[in-house]
């Protein structure tokens, strides 16, 4: 066995220290390494032998491309960035990932190749609240469809002789759904595609108002506050805070998420809530109402004890006058029978 010296020991102690996370920092990291996959054109369900080309995003080492991918799981190949589907086939359909030198494997993007003759098609099947969202009536080998209908949840959406696109440039949960679509071919039938799903996540959740007190007396100070939690993902997200009394506007659209009643009086009970807003007011969630009751200035305690004292004192002395003029009464009389 070579022993090791004291300067060995030192870089052996400096290697461990570096290699050694330190708290939180491996889950930001692995965050913003994390490779992206794009797709060129942009649906994730196309046609059996169309063209699809999957684009993998993330760091590398220099003049290094080489890049993992991952269908249903399993390693294809080591490949370029890019992973070129020149005629998609049924078989080609799941999941795909990639994972460039430096990055972490990728989210999961699913590849559907569909038969049939009228596909409706969609950049992704989850959306967060706020980005566009684009649904393409296509017809098989880019046959023209004619009266395009739209449907969310059987319910027709937009009409159209010609066009076959839907865009939605802002999305919020109201768009959540099934869609599909129908149109008719040159020889005039009539065809309807699959359904898909999407479902639009929430960008943040509703508020929730806080107060200092709940129940306070007149002329102290009241601090509400509209909390929010932010996804770990945005937290840089511009948003603007309201709040109201019943529907009387207490503070309008501000960056700051605090509001006080400098001196709280009773006409100040009600029912609060707040508003949180992004920057282009397009989400706006509100909080659950808060029910605060302000009650007027109470007696000191030994004021209420001294009234309770005097009025017993009262009673007492009262009872024993009675009876002393009772018993002197009775004494007369006793006297009387006696003589």
């Amino acid at each position: 066995t070579v022993p090791i010296g004291c300067g060995d020991k030192m870089w052996l102690l400096t290697a461990l220290l570096l290699w050694v996370p330190v708290d939180g920092q491996v889950d930001s990291q692995t965050d913003s390494t994390k490779a992206v996959i794009t797709l060129d054109p942009p649906w994730v369900n196309v046609f059996n032998g169309e063209s699809v080309t999957l684009q993998c995003k993330g760091p590398g080492q220099p003049g290094d491309d080489s890049t993992q991918w991952f269908h249903n799981g399993s390693l294809i190949q080591t490949l370029t960035s890019t992973y070129s589907l020149t005629a998609a086939s049924v078989n080609d359909s799941g999941e795909y990932r990639c994972q460039t030198a430096l990055s972490m494997r990728s989210d999961p993007v699913q590849l559907e190749v569909h038969t049939g003759w009228l596909l409706l098609q969609v950049s992704s099947r989850v959306f967060t609240e706020g980005e566009p969202l684009v649904l393409r009536c296509h017809g098989w080998k880019n046959r023209p469809v004619y009266n395009v209908v739209f449907f969310k949840d059987e319910r027709g959406l937009k009409f159209s002789s010609c066009s076959c696109e839907l865009s939605t440039l802002k999305t919020n949960v109201s768009h959540n759904g099934i869609y599909r679509c129908s149109g008719t071919g040159k020889q005039k039938h009539m065809y309807t595609s699959a359904g898909v799903s999407i479902t639009v996540k929430d960008l943040f959740p509703p508020p929730v108002l806080t107060a200092t007190l709940s129940s306070l007396l007149e002329g102290n100070p009241v601090n509400l506050s509209c909390e929010i939690k932010l996804p770990p993902q945005m937290p840089g997200l511009q948003l603007y805070f309201s709040f109201y009394m019943g529907n009387k506007i207490l503070k309008g659209r501000n960056t700051s998420s605090k509001y006080q009643i400098l001196t709280a009086k009773r006409e100040d009970s009600g029912s609060y809530w707040c508003e949180v807003a992004t920057e282009d007011g397009n989400i706006v969630k509100r909080s659950p109402e808060m029910e605060l009751q302000v009650f007027g200035p109470q007696p000191p305690i030994h004021a209420w004890f001294h009234g309770f004292v005097s009025v017993a004192v009262g009673v007492t002395f009262l009872v024993n006058t009675v009876l002393c003029v009772k018993i002197q009464k009775d004494l007369q009389r006793k006297r009387k029978w006696d003589l």
